[in-house]
């Protein structure tokens, strides 16, 4: 019932972007949002989700695909990740962060701390060790507003030690 706003990040994401990829899109809540800050906007997730949003969204406006194995063949300056990686097994996850360091310089994660799997996704970025973390702060969603609100700035120790049920904006400066 809440309005379908995009996340807008609350720590500073590189520019100038001239692609981005919006892992795991859904609906493309986020599209509007990555349309301001990227020249280009790819899109994927899987195929009944894509399958949904190119019956909601303007192909001409973002490029969709659920091919995994194209995508990763691709460049990018920014892989976009919003609530997606804390609904993936850990095995999967830890693939696709490493995918995600290949790919782009940045990653920008918004994620719960511990996955539906009962892993860490702060552990498993931390020991995948493929990423420098730049940016990491801890976040609620804004009842009012419908955004993302910044609950405090933490260091990614701090934030790996803390309340597993919390939710966290990162951004990853890939090692690679």
């Amino acid at each position: 019932g809440k309005p379908f706003t995009p996340y807008v990040p609350t720590i500073p994401i590189p520019s100038p972007i001239a692609s981005a990829l919006d892992f795991g899109c859904g609906l493309g809540r986020n599209f509007p949002y990555l349309r301001t800050v990227a020249t280009r906007v790819d899109a994927f997730d899987l195929p009944p989700m894509i399958e949904r949003c190119r019956a909601e969204v303007p192909e001409s406006l973002v490029n969709l695909s659920d091919d995994w194995d194209d995508v990763r063949q691709r460049r990018y300056d920014l892989v976009f990740a919003a609530l997606v990686l804390q609904h993936i097994e850990t095995e999967a996850c830890a693939e696709f962060l490493a995918d995600f360091s290949r790919i782009a310089p940045h990653t920008y994660l918004l994620t719960r701390g511990e996955s539906d799997f009962d892993a860490s996704i702060l552990d498993l970025v931390a020991e995948t060790d493929l990423f420098d973390i730049k940016a990491c702060a801890a976040v609620d969603h804004d009842p009012a507003t419908h955004q993302l609100r910044q609950i405090a700035p933490l260091a990614f120790e701090a934030a790996r030690r803390g309340d597993r049920r919390a939710h966290y904006d990162l951004l990853l400066r890939s090692r690679s």
